[in-house]
């Protein structure tokens, strides 16, 4: 291959959306996952800096496959959550200071089957 059609397609893979948000049964365990900066930072939009995502590699470090919602542009809110209302604030508030937080929480059916974040603790700062 010709090195222009392997950047050209290094590019168009980057720019993909990741995976959709997948709703597990309601008796999944709960699992440490990370939700609001995730370390990337783009040249351009769109660029997932904002996501739950299950953390991966060292020092948390995400990849597309693990990104469960993802804000490719910065408008999008936090995604659909449930749990004690004062961890709910705390991650609003990490999502919309771009601050990442560590939480134990699965994903869960919601209403029409659309998946809603079960948060059942904050466990603290994500160490990026």
């Amino acid at each position: 291959m010709s090195a222009p059609l392997i950047a050209m397609l290094a590019l168009a893979g980057a720019q993909m959306a990741p995976p959709p948000l997948v709703a597990n049964d309601d008796q999944a365990h709960a699992a440490r996952l990370h939700i609001g900066d995730t370390g990337v930072r783009c040249v351009r939009q769109p660029c997932p800096s904002r996501a739950l995502f299950d953390p991966k590699g060292q020092a948390g470090q995400t990849d597309r496959q693990a990104m469960l919602y993802v804000d490719l542009d910065g408008s999008k809110p936090s995604p659909p959550m449930i749990g004690d209302p004062t961890a709910l604030a705390a991650i609003r508030t990490a999502w919309n200071e771009r601050q990442c937080l560590a939480i134990e929480g699965r994903l869960i059916p919601g209403e029409d089957d659309r998946p809603v974040l079960r948060v059942d603790r904050v466990v603290g700062p994500c160490h990026q």
